[in-house]
């Protein structure tokens, strides 16, 4: 079993409205049956991130109507955009701050931009509600305050939950998570078939950090049968809700099962 402890919103990972230096991400997706050793794993190589070692991450995904971000997620494009809304734990009662985030990918290397906004925990508790998280014009200011201009109209599409556990590697600084119990619910019902809340299977390991090479102390990795993949929750839970419900595969990553 992997310890656990809930947050309350107080203790919300929060960063200034900066635009992050260009850093690399490489991602390593897990099976199911994995994830217990590889938070033992990455414990062992790694101590816990000081701040915030553990907690539950949601992200609202926005996208254009011909699912612009969606499609080059896919196809692997070089140049890749995300915009997303995205908080932290359970609030409970008054505000909470939520993050507008713009991430953008070159290849492996990104950056992202973020704003936080103070938003009523309310609307936080059913932000698949036709209220939605925040107005549609306090978004495209927001976008527009962090330098981006969308290609098209955008409308939330999915939302997306897991829990993370952090670590630092302290050779490069390079921040390490291990995210799993990832969790989606479509927002747009023109956009799929609204079945409610799907669960992923297995997991995910995320090194981000400012070269593209491992750092040494997390080779030890591979011993989990695992490899360097370009999984994205964004993509593969879109693409779960537009799959048919019963295919064989389906809550699985393309080309991936449990005997991976």
């Amino acid at each position: 079993m992997i310890r656990w402890l809930t947050r309350r919103a107080g203790n919300a990972e929060i960063s200034p409205s900066k635009t992050n230096s260009e850093r690399f991400e490489r991602k390593f997706y897990l099976p199911a049956s994995t994830i217990p050793f590889a938070a033992h794993l990455l414990a062992h190589c790694c101590p816990e991130d000081s701040q915030y070692p553990r907690g539950t991450i949601h992200s609202v995904y926005y996208d254009t109507p011909d699912l612009e971000y969606f499609n080059d997620s896919q196809e692997g494009n070089h140049g890749r955009v995300k915009v997303r809304i995205r908080w932290y734990d359970f609030p409970q009662t008054g505000l909470a701050p939520v993050f507008l985030e713009v991430k953008s990918k070159r290849g492996y290397a990104g950056s992202k931009k973020r704003k936080t906004i103070s938003v009523s925990s309310e609307r936080l508790g059913n932000p698949t509600s036709g209220q939605g998280i925040l107005p549609y014009p306090a978004v495209m200011h927001g976008l527009a305050e962090l330098g981006y201009s969308p290609p098209d109209l955008l409308q939330p599409l999915i939302l997306i939950s897991y829990r993370r556990l952090r670590f630092v590697e302290r050779m490069t600084c390079s921040r390490v998570s291990l995210d799993w119990d990832i969790r989606s619910t479509l927002i747009d019902p023109k956009a799929g078939r609204r079945e409610g809340s799907i669960g992923m299977e297995g997991g995910v390991i995320e090194i981000k950090g400012q070269s593209s090479e491992i750092p040494a102390t997390l080779q030890s990795i591979r011993d989990l049968g695992t490899d360097w993949s370009r999984y994205s929750k964004y993509a593969s839970c879109v693409e779960v809700h537009l799959e048919e419900p019963g295919s064989v595969g389906r809550i699985w990553p393309s080309g991936r099962t449990e005997s991976a």
